[in-house]
């Protein structure tokens, strides 16, 4: 039975689309059809084999993303990268606390995939998950999470605004806060106008990225606000 399941593992992956009848038996033999998929998605080196892989598994475990979550701790941070895809294209709510815990790998590759798995998923819950990232030590991963930004919600409008008004003006930090600005314009904050107002007419003298700042608050005053 097990070297059956394997072989029909084998030729769901192998064909361009899974036959349904052969979905329908697997999602039947769940329990052990996904540790193999697991398994197989772990030891695969070939980047276009993994994602047939992946979508066999996100056939399966469709309706039961919780399935996966006793494979959400391995090691293997490519197998926790795909993993967190998979429960982003099931795009079922269910799913959120196994990428909440894909959410504190170290790998910096995971996290950012977490995001774009929230943010596949959508609801008020994946929004509220992704709030962990504000204070998340990679950059990228904040610069990630502003860059998705699309529309109003008070904690993110916060935070915005926190970084703006931080005094890091570092390259790293100046980078940063030109990306919350343009996001505070694309959510169109009216919390942050005065802080917006306050950056665009500062009298700033010296100082490149200070300019740079100067120059995206007008923008976003001039692009986002300027029918207030």
């Amino acid at each position: 039975m097990q070297s059956e399941l394997v072989d029909l593992i084998a030729a769901c992956v192998e064909a361009p689309a899974a036959p349904a009848q052969d979905v329908r038996y697997l999602r039947k033999m769940r329990d052990a059809a996904v540790p193999v998929l697991v398994h197989l998605l772990e030891d695969e080196p070939r980047a276009s084999s993994r994602r047939r892989i992946c979508e066999v598994l996100a056939d399966v475990v469709e309706g039961q993303p919780t399935l996966l979550a006793p494979f959400v701790r391995f090691d293997s941070w490519h197998l926790a990268r795909n993993l967190a895809f998979v429960l982003g294209e099931l795009r079922d709510p269910a799913g959120i606390p196994c990428l909440a815990d894909l959410g504190r790998h170290e790998e910096y590759r995971v996290r950012r995939e977490v995001l774009d798995a929230l943010r596949k998923i959508g609801t008020e819950e994946a929004r509220t998950a992704q709030t962990v990232f504000f204070t998340d030590p990679d950059s990228r991963i904040r610069r990630h999470l502003i860059a998705g930004l699309d529309s109003y919600d008070s904690h993110a409008s916060e935070w915005l605004l926190r970084i703006v008004r931080s005094r890091d003006y570092s390259r790293e930090g100046t980078s940063v806060k030109e990306a919350a600005i343009a996001a505070l314009g694309r959510i169109r904050a009216d919390e942050a106008l005065p802080v917006l107002k306050r950056v665009a007419n500062s009298r700033w003298v010296l100082g490149r990225r200070r300019k740079m700042l100067k120059d995206a608050a007008r923008g976003v005053l001039q692009e986002a606000y300027s029918s207030r």
